[in-house]
């Protein structure tokens, strides 16, 4: 679609260089004779260029390009999505101003074409889906074999086994030169553990 915006005073638009600020009466009356010369057969891109107070569209002939529902205010999005294609609205009110629309297309996405944005939507819904669903009908079984007869835990029978104090004192670290000489003593030994009935 195309349009042309004649912007009133409280639009959050800018006035446009070399313009002055309309009332709403004014910006009305304004959207209508440009109506009556578009009718009469004047070029919607030229007026769109000289009049139009979308600065960006205007500039690009009063284009707006595609767009589908949901993207516009619904004014706007009202009339465009309801008036025959080619012809000229009567000036559609909205916070912006009046604007003069022109639908040039309208057309349905076929399937083919939106088939990969379809698709993406969907896998994570049918993941969680299947997620939930393998959940629902799994079993659970418990093989106690699997992990082998349990046993009792090994418990030091002398403190010598045990990790040292943490108030013990601590060697020194031998320097890089020297080489430490393991001392000669005995490995105590653990006494073996009884079998529990």
């Amino acid at each position: 679609a195309r349009h042309i915006l004649i912007k009133f005073k409280g639009s959050p638009v800018p006035v446009r260089e070399g313009k002055q600020e309309l009332s709403e009466e004014q910006a009305l009356a304004k959207a209508q004779e440009i109506r009556k010369k578009l009718v009469a057969g004047a070029d919607f891109a030229t007026l769109a260029k000289a009049e139009s107070d979308d600065a960006q569209s205007g500039a690009n002939g009063g284009d707006l390009g595609t767009f589908k529902k949901n993207s516009m205010v619904p004014e706007f999005e009202k009339a465009a999505f309801t008036q025959p294609v080619g012809e000229v609205s009567e000036p559609i009110k909205t916070q912006f101003g009046y604007h003069l629309i022109r639908v040039d297309k309208r057309e349905a996405p076929t399937f083919e074409s939106q088939r990969a944005q379809i698709e993406e939507r969907i896998k994570p819904d049918q993941a969680r889906q299947a997620v939930e669903l393998m959940a629902k009908n799994a079993t659970v079984v418990m093989n106690d074999a699997y992990f082998g007869p349990a046993q009792a835990p090994m418990i030091p029978a002398t403190p010598s086994l045990s990790a040292p104090a943490a108030s013990a004192p601590v060697a020194p670290a031998a320097k890089p030169a020297e080489v430490a000489k393991p001392a000669a003593t005995k490995k105590p030994v653990a006494p073996k553990p009884k079998p529990v009935k």
